[in-house]
């Protein structure tokens, strides 16, 4: 299997393998957290000379077996002759460091090339071994050898404890699922596997052994599961290792608490005031953790093995029990406690209500377990689809968008029940969306051509829906086409769903760049912003960015933000939204706090990645980080291109040629904004984007004005019919460009007093370091240096520091040497390196190409950087040019 989530670790191991010194690292974890398949996939990946050797438990009452084994691993004749001879005169330590320093005098004197040498389970090799390895670990300079081995936890005393140690973490959800998915395929249902992820805590050996134990059906999400999984053999060896030393009052807390995914402190000492000690210590020793009057085991690996380790009417008595000690306390608890003792029909209604009440609250697993154990003790699911319904748009609302289309599939709504069904296929809808960033249009227009003419206000709203998504991928024929299919039920729609259309069709015009209609996006009252929904709020504060109305817009999403109990789900639109919205408006300062405080929360969903990627690629150049911005670049393009979206492929050409711009490369500016151009050739309002200018003062700098006066034309002819602000600073900017030497002074200082001081600021240095290079080539230095120190500050005060660096650095800085000249200050192997960024290649190719790890990749660019003066990768590239 190709996938492997280590990747940290994978990169050290590379990193110790063509490491000028030798060294020995083990890797510790426990059993089936990926040890052995870490080792196989470094095998594989291996620069040098590299062997695998797993150890033989049964061979370890062997002495030296481990020791003759690994020797025979090595390729050279005279080795294998030593380690087939070697015996030991005494296991006393002074004989077996004294065999150890003779091993190490063979080996250097061997001369050996780089042999990395791969050790899996070491610790369970004869100890003779591990102590001669163990000696040996920190002594290796000059013999050629590399280790790198796995094991279960040292203890302090162990003979390994010469080698360096890192840890093996568990996986996280997403690369459980991920795992999973390439094992199982396209039949696996995504909810069903992150539930399994979520079951086995990161463990990939669990994971894969639970998930091969469900049947085909629950397998692709279309039977119950059973909760907590059963655990694995290996699992049941290992938890109960962990619990050996557990006294009998704390296993049996232990084992209460396991009854549940999370249980009440007081019904658990509720009778016995005793068992608060009991609880205290298990809480002090890190098996069970409490939020608030709850607590919950922190592994559900050990809640698997105690629950099932109990006999099935111990179970079911100690379910009674905790079930009469939840009532008055907590009734959702009550009720999945009383589910195990009989069954009963209004149980499965109230599980699942319990479950939608968990859900809202922002616990997925136990919300999980209740709607499972809902739909496993149902005897007529057909009349409990509206309450999984329910369960499912409430998952939909926290982000959990496989979990959701995982009960989704189980809701089926009589046919005759139009608005019923129209509301489930408006879910789908939306949940495929989001997951994809596709706005699956047969299936709205399928949805309202079989229910709209039965309900009206359900098929305008469906219709809002999609089209505002169309709208915010700058689809606008789409959008509009939706609009005007919404117009044939809007007589009959509800007012609400009337005012969801009049929210699309206000954010729909002022991305066409529209006229504004006063007073729709007009200032609103704090009390009427507080009667909004979140919905609507960010669907509102949308449209006033796209209205240049950027003060309003944050304004809007701060009620969002400030409202106690927010979905995650329009959190997360509302905290990209308020990145985009100090871009546009040109603050920096504000949209590094925005993107800081976006990445501050877990993210709600894992779609939208392209749009994610833009803005991270942006923050990071910002932040003086090329080659972290050049990674989220291309990811961005990775992903636009799999979500077919041409808007976004335009923003990033723009932003990558606004960039060029700046470090003055104009050659690499022009094709980059061009590409702009004609990935955005489909959008009629030209502040979407942004280029216009730059290409013009690209097309102008390279020689080209004739083209950079085509641009100019289509813009004045653009402001006829989609006027904005930003587009007549655009125009101002462009036109002084294009202007003949003797009128282009005053035509730039008209452009430069266009601003008013206090809005974009940014596009005001933009204007001024271009007046600035005019004023020098016309021989108006000191006019020239005041525009300058103008752009600097206006610069400084948008918060676009670098911006402000890079040029005065440009417009100060001496010739740069000739490439000889910084070649001569590099080594050789730092040569190459520069040779190969100057040619393009990105560092992970370098190291491929070099067959060096990435991390010396990164300390000769970093000592290559500082020999010649250069900034950044591009600037480097400019030195070599």
């Amino acid at each position: 299997m190709e996938f492997i989530a280590h990747r940290g670790e994978l990169d050290l191991i590379a990193q110790i393998a063509t490491a000028p010194t030798e060294s020995a690292v083990v890797f510790i974890g426990e059993q089936g957290v990926g040890r052995s398949h870490l080792l196989e996939a470094a095998l594989r990946e291996s620069s040098v000379q590299a062997v695998l050797l797993h150890a033989n438990p049964a061979e370890a009452a062997w002495p030296l077996s481990g020791f003759s084994r690994i020797f025979a691993s090595i390729d050279d004749s005279r080795a294998v002759e030593f380690g087939g001879r070697f015996t030991l005169r005494s296991t006393e330590p002074q004989f077996m460091f004294a065999a150890a320093r003779d091993l190490l005098s063979l080996l250097r004197g061997l001369s050996l090339p780089p042999l990395l040498v791969l050790v899996d389970d070491l610790d369970r090799m004869d100890a003779e071994t591990q102590t001669l390895i163990g000696f040996m670990a920190g002594r290796l300079a000059g013999t050629g050898l590399r280790f790198v081995a796995t094991a279960d936890q040292l203890a302090e005393d162990s003979p390994l404890a010469g080698f360096q140690q890192r840890e093996i973490h568990r996986l996280s959800i997403d690369e459980s699922v991920h795992l999973a998915a390439a094992e199982f395929g396209l039949g696996a249902d995504p909810g069903t596997l992150r539930i399994v992820a979520g079951q086995s805590d990161g463990n990939p050996l669990v994971m894969m052994e639970s998930a091969r134990a469900l049947s085909a059906d629950q397998l692709a999400g279309r039977e119950p599961l059973v909760l907590p999984s059963r655990p694995s053999e290996s699992l049941k060896a290992v938890a109960s290792k962990k619990l050996s030393d557990t006294a009998e009052p704390q296993r049996r807390m232990l084992e209460s608490i396991a009854l549940a995914p999370l249980t009440h402190v007081g019904a658990l000492t509720r009778e016995r005031p005793d068992d608060l000690d009991a609880l205290e210590e298990i809480l002090y020793a890190g098996l069970a953790t409490s939020h608030g009057q709850y607590v919950r085991l922190v592994e559900p690996l050990l809640r698997s093995y105690l629950y099932w380790d109990m006999k099935p009417r111990e179970r079911r008595e100690r379910h009674a029990e905790l079930a009469g000690l939840h009532e008055e306390i907590d009734d959702r608890l009550r009720i999945w406690h009383a589910s195990f003792m009989a069954p009963d029909a209004e149980l499965t209604d109230d599980l699942l209500l319990a479950a939608t009440r968990f859900a809202l609250e922002g616990d997925i697993a136990s919300a999980v377990e209740l709607a499972e154990r809902g739909l496993l003790t149902a005897v007529d699911l057909e009349s409990r689809h509206a309450l999984v319904f329910r369960f499912a748009t409430a998952l939909t609302g926290q982000g959990e968008l496989d979990l959701a289309e995982r009960y989704l599939l189980h809701v089926r709504f009589d046919p005759a029940s139009a608005a019923l069904n129209l509301r489930l296929a408006t879910e789908r809808i939306l949940v495929e969306y989001e997951k994809t960033c596709l706005v699956p249009t047969g299936d709205v227009e399928a949805a309202v051509s079989l229910y709209g003419d039965d309900d009206p206000s359900g098929a305008v709203r469906l219709l809002a829906q999609a089209s505002f998504a169309h709208a915010g991928r700058w689809d606008v024929e789409e959008a509009r086409r939706g609009v005007a299919l919404a117009g044939r039920f809007l007589g009959e729609a509800s007012e609400d769903a009337r005012h969801a259309h009049r929210e699309t069709l206000a954010m729909l015009d002022a991305v066409d760049g529209r006229p504004d209609p006063e007073p729709a996006t007009g200032r609103v009252s704090a009390e009427e912003l507080q009667a909004m929904s979140s919905d609507s709020l960010v669907a509102f504060a949308t449209t006033l960015s796209y209205r240049e109305r950027y003060a309003q817009a944050r304004r809007v999403c701060a009620v969002v933000f400030n409202r106690p109990h927010g979905e995650p789900l329009t959190l997360e639109r509302a905290r990209g939204l308020s990145c985009t919205n100090e871009m546009r408006a040109g603050d920096f300062h504000r949209a590094r706090l925005a993107v800081e405080e976006w990445l501050s929360f877990p993210l709600a969903v894992a779609s939208h990645r392209a749009a994610r990627a833009l803005v991270l690629a942006w923050y990071h150049y910002s932040r003086e980080r090329p080659d972290e911005s050049q990674a989220y670049a291309e990811e961005c393009l990775e992903f636009a291109s799999s979500e077919r979206n041409p808007a976004l492929i335009a923003r990033l050409f723009t932003f990558q040629g606004q960039s060029a711009l700046l470090e003055n490369r104009v050659d690499d500016a022009m094709r980059l904004l061009l590409l702009a151009d004609a990935s955005g050739a489909h959008l009629r309002n030209p502040s979407l984007l942004r280029h216009s200018a730059d290409l013009v003062e690209a097309s102008v700098l390279s020689g080209r004005a004739r083209e950079g006066e085509t641009v100019y034309r289509r813009m004045l002819e653009q402001r006829s019919e989609r006027p904005s602000r930003w587009l007549d600073l655009a125009l101002a900017r462009s036109r002084a460009l294009l202007a003949a030497d003797e009128v282009s002074p005053g035509l730039f200082r008209e452009a430069v007093a266009a601003f008013d001081g206090t809005e974009y600021s940014y596009d005001r240095g933009r204007t001024l370091i271009a007046q600035a290079g005019r004023l020098a080539q016309l021989g108006h230095a000191e006019a020239a240096e005041h525009a300058a120190s103008a752009a600097a500050a206006a610069f400084e005060n948008a918060g676009a520091t670098l911006w402000a660096r890079r040029f005065v650095a440009r417009a100060e800085a001496p010739a740069a040497p000739p490439v000889s000249t910084v070649l001569g200050l590099l080594t050789p192997d730092e040569r190459e390196v520069a040779e190969m960024v100057r040619k393009g290649f990105r560092n992970r190719e370098i190291a491929a190409e070099l067959y060096i790890s990435l991390r010396t990749v990164e300390l000769r660019l970093t000592h290559i950087y500082r020999k010649v003066g250069a900034r950044s990768r591009s600037h480097l590239a400019s030195l070599l040019n």
